[in-house]
């Protein structure tokens, strides 16, 4: 009796803001918007969750063990592309050798030679006894002046998102540089950083890593400025067209583009409410993926006007359980794994096996 009279009153409340709203999930203004009535005894229902993750210590271990994680030994492969030359004779120099996708390059005398896969002194000493037929103890110089094999990928919100070359010490920072700088655009009359860095992340064979980039970036935390490795992948998304994920017993599971001062109710009215079975307490999941923080709203007293509605920010997750759950710890390390394939959407590993605080994308 109680919960349906909780969807009675969330059904007048949505009411009333369909009428301050276009159609559709992307109409809505927000200047003018119907107040859930007050009492004298309002307050706002609020309790942070305690989650279970990676505590600042085992952070800054895994921080200090990636600092010192040794670069793999370069190896050849197609695309790659060097200056060739051997002492003391000159017609056999050639710029521009480009190794072909199978492996191999084309050298006066020799013919093809195979070296993908090989380190430079492999290759060289190869390149070497192949010639050694030709002429007696050639000395053989490789200088590579183009690598596609050791690389890194940036993408998002900087000046220009692309695939680049890594060295054995670029860092963090160097790739931000490498890629231009964020991107700016115009708020209020005033320019300013579009990049969401709270929610950038690097990937490492499948694994998001314990980065913070705004410690790294804008406080000059060297811990966060970690040695890049080939294959790793930086994300910056925006803080502009973000959104809100509502999931759970709500009657339209939805993600909705964010607007500025959105709040809960707003939210849970595009998701065209709650669902009868619904919890009294809601689950505002904030921070993204590398750091969630978890807040429990008490919606039934927000919609009997003995609670303010709870203002949303960018990237909140909205999460109503059904009625009767008490373990929200388990619940939350459930949702997360799903927060982080929402975010991967962004980028090209929405099939990545993300490991996120020890919980897999697998979990249910």
């Amino acid at each position: 009796m109680m919960k349906a009279g909780a969807q009675m009153k969330f059904n007048l409340v949505s009411a009333a803001v369909a009428v301050f709203c276009f159609a559709g999930l992307s109409g809505c203004h927000h200047t003018v918007m119907p107040q859930v009535p007050l009492k004298l005894a309002q307050k706002q229902e609020l309790e942070e969750v305690r989650v279970d993750r990676k505590t600042p210590e085992e952070i800054k271990k895994e921080l200090v063990a990636l600092q010192k994680v040794k670069p793999q030994p370069y190896r050849i492969a197609g695309g790659d592309v060097f200056n060739f030359s051997v002492y003391d004779n000159p017609e056999l120099l050639e710029k521009g050798l480009t190794v072909t996708p199978d492996g191999y390059v084309s050298i006066s005398l020799t013919g093809p030679v195979n070296i993908s896969g090989l380190t430079m002194t492999e290759a060289t000493q190869k390149i070497e006894t192949a010639l050694g037929q030709y002429i007696r103890n050639p000395k053989v110089s490789l200088a590579p002046i183009h690598i596609q094999s050791a690389s890194f990928t940036i993408l998002g919100k900087v000046n220009r998102p692309n695939r680049y070359p890594l060295s054995q010490n670029t860092r963090l920072t160097d790739a931000i540089a490498m890629a231009g700088g964020f991107v700016m655009g115009i708020f209020d009359g005033d320019s300013v950083e579009i990049a969401n860095l709270n929610d950038a992340y690097i990937m490492r064979e499948g694994k998001i890593l314990p980065v913070d980039f705004v410690k790294a970036l804008y406080e000059g935390n060297m811990l966060n400025n970690i040695p890049l490795m080939n294959g790793d992948y930086i994300y910056i998304p925006s803080n502009l067209n973000t959104s809100v994920y509502v999931m759970g017993a709500v009657n339209n599971p939805s993600c909705i583009g964010y607007k500025k001062d959105l709040t809960l109710l707003q939210a849970l009215t595009y998701a065209r409410g709650l669902t009868v079975e619904h919890s009294e307490m809601v689950l505002i999941i904030r921070g993204g993926v590398v750091n969630p923080k978890v807040y429990k709203v008490n919606i039934d007293n927000i919609l009997d006007g003995d609670g303010f509605d709870f203002t949303l920010n960018p990237n909140d997750v909205v999460y109503v359980p059904k009625g009767g759950l008490s373990e929200y710890n388990d619940t939350v390390r459930k949702i997360v794994p799903t927060i982080a394939a929402l975010n991967m959407l962004a980028g090209p590993f929405g099939g990545a096996n993300v490991a996120i605080g020890g919980v897999g994308a697998g979990a249910d």
